[in-house]
């Protein structure tokens, strides 16, 4: 799964510029939405600094102690 590492300024400049809700920046950063306006605000976050990272999604693991 791949997202966009950004430091907090950056979200708040995309909330400045116009590019949404902190809620609708984080979900496109996150790359759970594929809407025209999320390309655009990942798009713009690479531009000011972003970061492609791959990150593995995690699964719910049941702890060592109730595998017995």
């Amino acid at each position: 799964m791949k997202r966009i590492i950004v430091d907090h300024g950056i979200k708040k400049k995309l909330m400045e510029e116009g590019y949404g809700s902190y809620p609708t920046i984080r979900e496109a950063l996150n790359c759970r939405s594929n809407t025209e306006a999320a390309r655009k605000i990942r798009q713009r976050a690479l531009q000011l600094g972003g970061v492609v990272m791959e990150t593995e999604r995690l699964r719910n693991l049941k702890p060592a102690m109730m595998e017995e």
